[in-house]
């Protein structure tokens, strides 16, 4: 059993509490496990673009510090630490980058530290859970843990922004990347590709500015479900939230636009992998999965005596 130092982030335990708790069973299963840090604090969301600005550098730099230090309570563990936010990781990752190419800019930010802390020495990378399951684990090893197929699932995988961008930060190709697709196929999903697998949420703008989120989301679901998709997978909480927050609003208020369940991979993957149905926190979703997944008899069945 490989153990990986886990920052968790804010809203995984707030908006998407069954990506959490999904990801942690699974990561178990596949012996490769995500153990929270037993200190941390927010990224600081996103990266910023002023070069001069330290103190938006210190809080992620805190993160990696305290993870380095976390490492070494672990079983075997790499000097590694793994986000499920596609913005932590973005962030975290970018920041790393910057203070290993940049001494003075790291020693500004270690002297803003608290005493007790440790200074960070910039021997940590920062992984996404996809990259471990791509990269360590691979997908031969999910599919043996199988035990619920998932047939009759027609997944389209959407990205967003922040796992293919920037360069720094990116998990997978950001023209073709595959590591979603993969990852559907090994749970034995049809996988349904679309054009807007990338296209924006709206993001930050559900805030101020919903309807330029609404009209994102109508052309993401739509783009996908023309080509036969009944489900998405995302691996972002703002992504989540957007798509599934704003196809409720668009049935209600819509003729026509029915909308369809939205999963983060770790769901389907406790899915098919058989565990308990309550650590999905469906009762969270705007729009249930329950009902689809049951049709297809993927919950719901009575065990065989």
């Amino acid at each position: 059993m490989v153990q990986y130092s886990y920052f968790p982030g804010c809203n995984l335990k707030t908006n998407a509490k069954g990506f959490e708790e999904t990801a942690i069973a699974v990561s178990k299963k596949l012996e490769a496990e995500l153990v929270e840090m037993p200190s941390w604090n927010c990224c600081g969301t996103v990266h910023t673009l002023t070069s001069d600005n330290i103190m938006k550098r210190i809080a992620p730099i805190r993160v990696l510090s305290r993870s380095r230090k976390h490492v070494e309570t672990l079983k075997e563990s790499p000097n590694q630490v793994v986000t499920l936010c596609s913005m932590c990781n973005s962030t975290l990752k970018i920041v790393n980058n910057e203070v290993k190419k940049d001494q003075e800019i790291l020693d500004k930010i270690n002297y803003q530290l608290e005493e007790d802390e440790e200074t960070y020495e910039t021997d940590m990378e920062v992984k996404h859970f996809l990259e471990i399951l791509r990269d360590i684990v691979g997908y031969e090893k999910i599919s043996e843990k199988v035990v619920n197929p998932l047939e009759g699932l027609k997944i389209s995988p959407y990205y967003g922004c922040m796992l293919l961008h920037p360069e720094e930060a990116k998990i997978d190709d950001e023209e073709m990347p595959d590591v979603l697709e993969s990852l559907v196929e090994s749970l034995g999903a049809e996988l349904v590709m679309s054009p807007l697998f990338k296209f924006c949420c709206g993001s930050y703008h559900i805030v101020d500015q919903e309807d330029i989120v609404s009209s994102q989301v109508e052309k993401i679901v739509e783009a996908a479900k023309r080509r036969g998709a009944n489900a998405l997978v995302v691996a972002c909480p703002l992504c989540a939230y957007n798509i599934d927050q704003q196809q409720k609003a668009m049935a209600r208020n819509s003729v026509g636009k029915s909308p369809i369940p939205v999963f983060y991979f770790t769901q389907l993957m406790a899915i098919a992998m058989g565990e308990p149905v309550k650590i999905n926190y469906f009762n969270d979703h705007f729009i249930n999965p329950e009902p689809l997944l049951k049709e297809l008899g993927l919950i719901g069945r009575k065990k065989a005596k």
